[in-house]
């Protein structure tokens, strides 16, 4: 099973009621505060649906489920990005002690090296968040965020097909407004379109990370079972057939 890319694009228009499920949760999206969590909520619903299979992943929106899941999935994302907090407090004390009685080279190479780690954990983010956005969406727990096993487990089964979500990402925040803007469309669709592409991407790269599964036939008669009953059938074919007396003639015997 391969992902199809150009279908990321194209299949929200294969619903012809596609416009009514995507309008609700664009809408709810203008809520202050709230909006945004009902709108991630939604668009993991459609990554849960495209990984399970169904031909029209797009959902009818739903407010408690959609503000439910995505702010699921806002405290995993707080937790990952405690740690870009934590180097850029580091970053900014060193950058508060330069000038004082200490070495400035000391201070340089350590703001050197937490920009490299902050890169590097960037890099890191942009390659994992994809794998852990869909299992959140997948499994509908905070938890999912954090099985650490199983998401490297996936990313290191399937490398290209989740490299292949964060271009696709990349290219439809991109390609998303010039196609939309060209229609007169604003960009509250845009930002849907493209979200949508995103989660399409997922829920196929999550499908082929999968592990194979194995069919296996149950045998209903068992070896001891077999011998056992051959031999009855091999009596049964074996035993003569038992030949009946003559019969004694209908007529008696006359003498002359």
């Amino acid at each position: 099973m391969k992902i199809e890319f150009g279908k990321a694009f194209s299949y929200i228009f294969d619903d012809p009621k596609w416009f009514d499920k995507v309008i609700i949760p664009i809408l709810y999206g203008l809520i202050p505060i709230v909006g945004w969590l009902v709108v991630s909520g939604y668009v993991m619903r459609v990554t849960r649906n495209v990984a399970s299979g169904l031909e029209q992943p797009l959902p009818v929106c739903d407010f408690g489920e959609d503000l439910a899941l995505g702010f699921k999935y806002f405290v995993v994302g707080l937790v990952y990005g405690l740690i870009p907090a934590f180097l850029g407090w580091i970053l900014a004390i060193c950058g508060a002690l330069m000038g004082t009685d200490l070495p400035n080279f000391m201070f340089v190479f350590a703001m050197v090296l937490i920009v490299l780690l902050m890169i590097a954990y960037a890099i890191f983010l942009m390659l994992v968040m994809p794998v852990v956005q869909a299992n959140v969406a997948v499994k509908n727990s905070i938890a999912a965020g954090f099985e650490f096993k199983n998401i490297f487990g996936m990313l290191g089964k399937n490398i290209p097909a989740w490299l292949l979500v964060v271009g696709g990402s990349i290219l439809a925040n991109m390609i998303a407004p010039i196609g939309f803007i060209a229609f007169g469309i604003g960009v509250i669709f845009t930002r849907m379109y493209a979200q949508l592409i995103t989660a399409n991407l997922e829920g196929q790269a999550y499908a082929v990370s999968q592990p194979a599964v194995e069919v296996i036939e149950t045998v209903v008669a068992t070896e001891a079972e077999a011998p056992a009953q051959e031999p009855t059938e091999a009596r049964k074919e074996e035993a003569p057939t038992e030949t009946p007396p003559d019969a004694p003639s209908g007529t008696p015997d006359v003498e002359a």
